[in-house]
């Protein structure tokens, strides 16, 4: 059978993600040419796919003393050993890699995961700086060391840095619309990120770069929304000229998933509690004028502005305002986990 006709029958086999018999083709492909490189390295794969990683490594260790600058090989060699947790072993051929390519984002990408692995952030840090510096400029290509060290920042805490770093991809933001929509998509992954974790001042911040460099986009759009109601949200919280319990529909709102159901009831029991009175009330309502002059981005939330409606309202009659309110929050969340 010819070389050609086993590799068109690999080229099936893998499609049908068939990988134990695309293994057997490529095998049978080195009976009969042990020499052709571009198999080894198929059948390299083919190992990563059957997470078989010490038969690739193998495979790798060999064609690296063939093929001693091939930075393809060396970097899937380092990928084997960072599968089985070997990172300073992994951190070697991806630097040797780097040294031969220095502009290789796979390379950087390696180095910076080994590092983070092993919790050596600051020597990952190290790393993108030297990158970035290397030619002593400040251009486009500096921009994936740069997202890398955004992520080395925020698992160091380092929010600074984070700023200052922020700074720079500001100055490099390209004029071709490509380039602006590859940092934007890059930058857009990253600020997503940063809000699932609840760090909504930098996820505003980044995702109005993502706005500057790509307007349209609707989802960026909605990110950056969500979040400024966020960093909104926590100004209100420490804003310690407002009432209180007049903060209770926009705390629930944002962040009422963290309580439990019986710290909910107790916050809605006060509430209620204070509303029953006369100055309760004025109280409550004065806070809520206050939130509608200082934040009306959050009091004119459609589902918040609801509450404040139907609280400021219902406290005026004698009614089970716990309730209510109770069943106005649920309504509220409901929509929040459908919309939100």
């Amino acid at each position: 059978m010819k070389i050609k006709t086993l590799e068109d029958k690999y080229t099936e086999y893998m499609e049908a993600k068939n990988y134990n018999e695309a293994e057997k083709v490529l095998k049978k492909i080195l009976i009969i040419s042990p020499e052709i490189a571009h198999i080894k390295d198929k059948l390299g794969e083919v190992y990563v796919l059957k997470k078989e990683y010490e038969k690739s490594i193998e495979i790798y260790k060999k064609l690296i003393k063939e093929y001693p600058h091939n930075v393809d090989y060396l970097i899937k060699l380092g990928g084997n050993y960072q599968k089985i947790e070997k990172y300073e072993i992994s951190r070697m051929y991806f630097l040797t890699a780097y040294a031969l390519d220095t502009s290789s984002s796979e390379a950087i990408s390696g180095v910076v995961h080994s590092c983070i692995k092993e919790n050596k952030i600051s020597e990952a840090i190290d790393f993108l700086n030297e990158n970035i510096e290397k030619d002593d400029k400040l251009d486009f290509e500096d921009f994936f060391a740069l997202s890398k060290l955004l992520e080395c920042y925020i698992i160091k805490n380092d929010m600074s840095s984070l700023k200052e770093t922020l700074e720079k991809i500001k100055k490099i933001a390209p004029e071709d619309e490509e380039s602006k929509g590859f940092i934007s998509w890059k930058l857009g992954k990253f600020a997503a990120e940063l809000y699932d974790m609840g760090i909504y001042e930098y996820s505003k911040e980044i995702s109005q770069i993502c706005l500057k460099l790509t307007p349209d986009i609707d989802l960026i759009k909605e990110l950056y929304k969500q979040a400024n109601l966020f960093v909104e949200a926590n100004k209100l919280m420490n804003d310690d000229n407002i009432y209180g319990p007049s903060k209770v529909p926009i705390y629930n709102y944002f962040f009422g998933g963290k309580l439990d159901e019986e710290t909910k009831n107790e916050i809605f029991q006060k509430l209620e509690e204070r509303l029953k009175t006369s100055i309760g009330k004025e109280y409550f309502k004065g806070g809520v004028q206050k939130i509608k002059e200082r934040y009306p981005m959050l009091y004119n939330e459609p589902v918040i502005n609801e509450i404040y409606t139907k609280l400021i309202r219902d406290s005026s009659q004698e009614s089970n305002i716990l309730t209510k309110f109770i069943i106005g929050v649920a309504i509220l969340l409901v929509i929040r986990v459908i919309f939100g």
